[in-house]
């Protein structure tokens, strides 16, 4: 029995006043980064990947509630990769995260567009052949993912310290920046918030609705959920105070599986999303192209 790390995970319950948090695990790293891609060689042959999306800033990946938002298009991006680079990306939009994930968990794609998390939660299997190529910029040139502690502009609670006792409503597991995060911040500051006040939820939209109801005193929900989510149908950011911050982790990645797709062509794809999005990034694109992946070694957690 490994007793450090035993010790680590009751410290971790005690933390969030008897929350059943899953003990972490180390990862590995996620990325291709520079240094490694360096040493392949890629080739110019024709490349065909069939490739699974949910980007929040896709139009075909998201909802029509933030058609506003969400304008980005992949078609023309597509054919200058194809024409420019000989690869020809074949994309399978999907609304909803969780029948991304059962098309991922089955097999179906030689890539995969989306919240890195979604890919690496799965400990072991299918997560261990995945690698990340580029990462996506948001329309503001941004790649990182966070969850924010939430109460609302009228509240008591003025700092986090004081969320301890309360009531929070957070997201499910296949969430880490609401999840995982959220139970690492609380450990990290001391905070000690009891199991029966700990509210999980599948969605931003679900945990506003119990804090605007006052079922809830605060609540962690992604960091744009209130500008490119569902969540600008009921509410906007000034009706809330920030108390604190998650850890931030890549917001959406493009993974390719190398069972199925060498490292070499990893490497090609990579180059190539890269230097498309330098040099000739197409307006459909919404100001977010690809760039280089930040390295990541995500906290494997068991489920």
């Amino acid at each position: 029995m490994n007793i450090p790390k035993l010790l680590a995970w009751f410290l971790c319950l005690f933390a969030t006043g008897g929350a059943l948090a899953a003990p972490p695990m180390a990862g590995r790293e996620t990325a291709l980064l520079p240094q490694e891609a360096q040493a392949l060689q890629p080739g110019n042959a024709p490349l065909k990947m069939l490739v699974g999306v949910n980007d929040i800033y896709c139009k075909d990946s998201s909802c029509s509630c933030i058609a506003a938002i969400a304008t980005r298009q992949y078609a023309e991006f597509c054919r200058k990769l194809k024409e420019t680079y000989n690869i020809e990306l074949e994309l399978v939009y999907f609304l909803e995260p969780y029948d991304l994930n059962r098309a991922f968990l089955a097999e179906k794609f030689d890539a995969i567009l989306c919240k890195p998390w979604l890919v690496f939660r799965h400990p072991g299997g299918r997560s261990e052949q995945m690698l990340r190529v580029a990462d996506l910029q948001d329309p503001q040139g941004n790649t990182r993912l966070w969850g924010i502690v939430i109460v609302p502009k009228n509240s008591a609670l003025k700092d986090l310290g004081q969320v301890a006792g309360h009531r929070v409503a957070y997201g499910q597991s296949d969430a880490y920046e609401k999840h995982q995060g959220a139970l690492a911040l609380f450990q990290q500051q001391g905070i000690k918030i009891p199991a029966d006040k700990l509210v999980e939820k599948a969605s931003c939209l679900e945990c506003l609705d119990l804090l605007m109801k006052g079922s809830v005193d605060a609540a962690v929900i992604s960091n744009y959920a209130l500008t490119a989510d569902c969540a600008v149908d009921v509410t906007t950011p000034d009706a809330f105070r920030v108390l604190g911050k998650t850890e931030e982790i890549p917001l959406t990645s493009f993974m390719i599986d190398l069972h199925r797709v060498s490292r070499n062509d990893a490497y090609r794809v990579q180059r190539a999303l890269l230097e498309l999005s330098r040099n000739a990034l197409p307006s459909s694109m919404s100001g977010g192209g690809f760039v280089q992946p930040s390295s990541w070694e995500i906290p494997r957690a068991s489920q």
